[in-house]
């Protein structure tokens, strides 16, 4: 068995190790010490180590070799060595060059930041935010120079719509100029645009928050071109024009709506009048922004029913569709002549000062005496085609429709109170034969007595030709003219005595005629009769009335008088006419 023993060291290898080496051991000493400090697994702990026996053998040599006179050099102090894994020394404060690194890269982080902000304030500077528009053009990202000219372009077709509540107008630039200086708007955009906050102000044009959008809406100063008297005059006209015919108030007959059948108050704010103040101040704060349109408020408009609230006036629409049930048609002869309806209850509705709504009678009863005004015939003018082709028109006399006033006013109250629908039957106080409308033939079979051709007809209610003879009427040249009109055949008689006028001065009738046949018109004055003492060549001329004329009636051959007589009836229509 071989035995190791450690060899003293000579004092030059002492010398040259205190002179080559650190007052620290080098750190691969420092790791082979630590590995000698090691345990050896394979030994037992009770047994001295093999590091342990080196040290202590190098104790002895040296002791064994005395102090030497000699001075090491002051060696250099090493360099902290990193912590050697199972060592127990450690030089070094962990994560230093960690931190360092996390530093290193904030500072170029904080540089990046900076170089971006410095040249986004740079750019928006002399660029517009995204989402600028100046007069309606968009100008987003571009330069002053490059938006003027775009703008301007433009703005040389600018158009101003205004609308709200049926009211529209619209302004031209063509008429009174461009309203404001373009370019100085430009400018001054640029001027505001606060480049130092670009990344708030980008952020919130692209998030559409309006950004410099909201700047681009500012109201401008007026051009120094602008005619803005002109567009005042203007907005003017178009205002009164649009109030004409407004009363401005909540009444029941701009709150019915027809369409519907019924009051509203959607309906009732078409009433309403623009107020020109407050609505050019809307506009014009609208045209010195360029903006291409403007919708007038409530603001804008006179208020209906005073201080009343919507609420209040659309509560007052309610009751007021309570009292327009009525639903009827007016009928006359199985004809229908009128509605009464919503429509027309409509315009009798008032609200008082509460707005509350009643039901104006005075205008229901007004209503219903005109509507025998237009209903009545007897006495209106009507034309008519006699079957020879002839036209007459003809007014005066009794024959026709006759209504019963104060009969049709009541039916009338009554149907509104009970709120009455279907037919209303008119009363009547006479009747025609037909009905058709005001000024139109409302009789059937007739006699018609031609003034002009001294000639009678009588016609069938067909129309045809039944009868026709010459006669002689009244004598214009002594004041006994024949009356024209559309008459009544009254109550026919034969063997009467014709009775004229008193004399003043003697007291006595003018004349005492006896006739065999009696057919009266005009009451019991006026008629057909026969004349036995007219010349049978006189029935043939025209003229013979201006000489030998009636006093009035018209004078028949006898054997003629008996042909009428056996054919008319009272009650049919006679006419005369010229």
């Amino acid at each position: 068995m071989h035995t190791s023993q450690q060899q003293p060291q000579d004092d030059s290898s002492q010398t040259r190790a205190a002179t080559d080496q650190p007052i620290n051991p080098p750190c691969d000493a420092q790791r082979a010490a630590a590995m000698r400090n090691l345990p050896d697994p394979a030994t037992p702990r009770s047994n001295p180590s093999h590091t342990e026996q080196a040290a202590s053998m190098e104790t002895q040599a040296m002791e064994a070799a005395g102090p030497k006179n000699v001075t090491a050099p002051q060696a250099p102090i090493a360099e902290p060595c990193e912590p050697i894994a199972g060592s127990s020394r450690q030089t070094t404060k962990p994560g230093t060059r960690s931190n360092r690194r996390a530093l290193i890269g904030a500072g170029i982080a904080v540089g990046i930041v900076a170089v971006l902000y410095l040249g986004g304030a740079l750019a928006f500077s002399n660029i517009y935010y995204p989402g600028t528009t100046i007069a309606g053009v968009d100008v987003s990202f571009m330069g002053r120079d490059a938006a003027k000219s775009r703008v301007e372009a433009s703005a040389q077709s600018y158009t101003l719509a205004v609308d709200g509540n049926d009211f529209s107008w619209t302004y031209s630039a063509k008429d009174s100029g461009l309203p404001v200086d373009v370019a100085k708007w430009a400018d001054s955009l640029i001027k505001e645009s606060e480049p130092f906050a670009w990344p708030f102000k980008l952020a919130e044009a692209l998030a559409g928050q309006g950004g410099e959008g909201a700047a681009a809406a500012s109201p401008q100063d007026p051009a120094p071109g602008f005619d803005e008297a002109a567009f005042d005059t203007s907005f003017a006209q178009a205002v009164e024009a649009y109030n004409e015919g407004r009363s401005g108030t909540f009444d029941a007959p701009s709150a019915y709506d027809e369409e519907q059948g019924i009051f509203t108050l959607e309906r009732a704010k078409t009433n309403v009048k623009l107020n020109y103040e407050p609505a050019l101040k809307h506009v014009k704060e609208a045209l010195f922004k360029l903006e291409s349109s403007v919708q007038l408020d409530a603001s804008d408009f006179a208020t209906l029913g005073g201080d009343a609230t919507d609420e209040q006036l659309e509560a007052a629409c309610k009751a007021a569709n309570e009292l327009i049930g009525t639903n009827v048609d007016i009928k006359m002869e199985g004809h229908s002549v009128a509605k009464l309806g919503g429509k027309e209850l409509a315009a009798w509705i008032v609200f008082d000062e509460n707005l509350k709504p009643s039901l104006d009678l005075e205008s229901v009863t007004a209503w219903a005496y005109e509507l025998d005004d237009d209903l009545d015939t007897a006495g209106s003018e009507r034309t008519y085609t006699r079957p020879d082709g002839k036209v007459v028109t003809v007014g005066g006399g009794n024959y026709g429709w006759i209504v019963d006033s104060a009969g049709l006013a009541k039916a009338i109250e009554q149907a509104v109170a009970n709120k009455q629908t279907g037919d209303l039957v008119v009363p009547l106080k006479s009747k025609g034969a037909v009905y058709t409308k005001p000024g139109e033939k409302d009789w059937a079979e007739y006699v018609d007595i031609d003034l002009s051709e001294q000639h009678a007809r009588y016609y069938d209610a067909n129309g045809a030709l039944q009868w026709e003879s010459g006669c002689i009427t009244g004598n214009p040249n002594l004041g006994n003219e024949t009356p024209t009109g559309i008459y009544r055949m009254n109550s026919c008689g034969t063997n009467i005595v014709l009775v004229g006028k008193k004399d003043p001065e003697t007291g006595e009738p003018e004349y005492k005629t006896p006739v065999k046949y009696w057919m009266p018109f005009v009451g019991q004055a006026i008629g057909l009769h026969d004349a036995s003492w007219q010349a049978a060549s006189n029935f043939s001329n025209p003229n013979a009335y201006k000489s030998v004329g009636s006093h009035g009636c018209i004078n028949l051959p006898p054997e003629k008088a008996a042909e009428l007589y056996g054919l008319i009836k009272e009650g049919i229509c006679v006419i005369v006419h010229w």
